[in-house]
């Protein structure tokens, strides 16, 4: 892939960066374009053919399409379509298909079996939601293609339906973690649950150079509830001290302003003065916030995924700790302090009510207080 430059006629008010990403994304969904048959060309291009041309966002499109690829090749392997590639897929190939044959790819997809180099058999296994997954991509092309004419019925409103079970509670630190994790960050160790948590010699190695930023970003988290590419593509630019707020990129490239919390605020100023790199730092990645020290580039998803990791699951007692988690921490703490669910929705960016709901705590004392007043006497 060669080197994406920004024009310096750009007159967009969107960042270099988030311009380059989606512009990598749009290059995948490209090359998925050159393995496809025309038909499903088309139907990439009524997901999504530019920001200002679209029913998704490009990372919707590329998963979608991904997973009906993935059924077309699998009909061409069982024989079910007599073609050699699924770049020769028609119309009068898809009219052909059954329920039966979808039912058939989405049951063997719940497990299945695969020989290894060493010739030995490997079961896989994929969960019930992955499975919900797998069918709505398939019924949302199968929808797509009977409403354009393009098959005569829908064979995937036959399907039996994905029965998804109930959400999992959701993790979330308690505040005496968070204390703890935050104070972890700032002096290589500190005390939760009656025991003393340090940082590895190893850790602490690097730690006197990052702890700055590491406290900056976990700051940004559990203070603002940001999500991890939020996070990830904020730059200086994006930093208005004077006035107390911060520049976001949410979902579907939405800008929003976030303000400062006072101890977000210092944190990022004493990372930025006293910690940053000021030189050699990858010209396109000048204007990043969060600098890798090894590299001098913007510091990666996948490093930042780590830097949580290496602090929050010290501190808690669940081990499946990431971003989100600690971005549902926030969620949490802000619906309990505020009671209002609706303008907690609005600040973390959810389309629905319901998927904010999650985050409501169980009232043990208000459970306790009704059982003891419910009186029928």
């Amino acid at each position: 892939m060669s080197k994406i430059i920004v024009s310096d006629k750009n007159r967009s008010d969107i960042p270099n960066n988030i311009l380059i990403e989606r512009e990598i994304l749009r290059e995948k969904l490209e090359n998925l374009k050159s393995i496809s048959p025309p038909i499903l060309i088309r139907y990439m291009n009524y997901l999504y053919i530019n920001e200002t041309a679209r029913s998704v966002n490009i990372n919707t499109a590329l998963k979608y399409i991904r997973e009906i690829i993935r059924i077309l090749e699998w009909l061409i392997n069982e024989r079910i379509i007599n073609k050699p590639d699924i770049q020769d897929i028609d119309k009068y190939d898809l009219n052909s298909i059954e329920a039966y044959d979808i039912q058939h790819y989405l049951d063997s997809c719940g497990s299945y079996t695969e020989i290894n180099n060493k010739g030995e058999k490997v079961l896989y296994s994929n969960s019930i939601r992955t499975i919900f997954f797998k069918s709505s991509c398939i019924r949302g092309f199968f929808t797509w293609l009977y409403k354009n004419n393009y098959i005569k019925r829908n064979e995937t409103e036959k399907l039996r339906k994905v029965i998804t079970p109930d959400l999992p509670p959701v993790i979330v630190l308690t505040d005496d973690e968070v204390k703890a994790m935050l104070e972890l960050v700032k002096h290589g160790e500190t005390k939760v649950y009656n025991e003393k948590i340090e940082l590895s010699k190893k850790e602490m190695e690097t730690h006197e150079k990052t702890k700055y930023r590491d406290l900056a970003i976990l700051s940004m988290f559990v203070y603002h509830g940001l999500r991890i590419h939020e996070l990830y593509h904020i730059n200086l630019s994006s930093l208005h001290f004077e006035r107390d707020y911060f520049e976001i990129y949410r979902k579907r490239n939405k800008k929003r302003n976030m303000y400062f919390s006072k101890y977000t605020k210092k944190n990022v100023q004493n990372y930025i003065y006293l910690e940053r790199p000021k030189e050699n730092i990858a010209s396109e990645d000048i204007d990043a916030l969060f600098i890798s020290t090894r590299e001098n580039r913007r510091l990666s998803i996948r490093q930042i995924r780590r830097i949580v990791k290496k602090y929050a699951v010290k501190v808690s007692k669940n081990p499946k700790l990431s971003p989100h988690k600690l971005r549902a921490t926030f969620a949490t703490k802000a619906i309990d302090i505020t009671g209002n669910i609706y303008k907690v929705q609005k600040n973390l960016d959810h389309s629905s009510p319901n998927t904010t709901e999650r985050y409501l705590k169980e009232d043990e004392k208000f459970k306790k207080e009704i059982a003891a007043a419910i009186n029928y006497d």
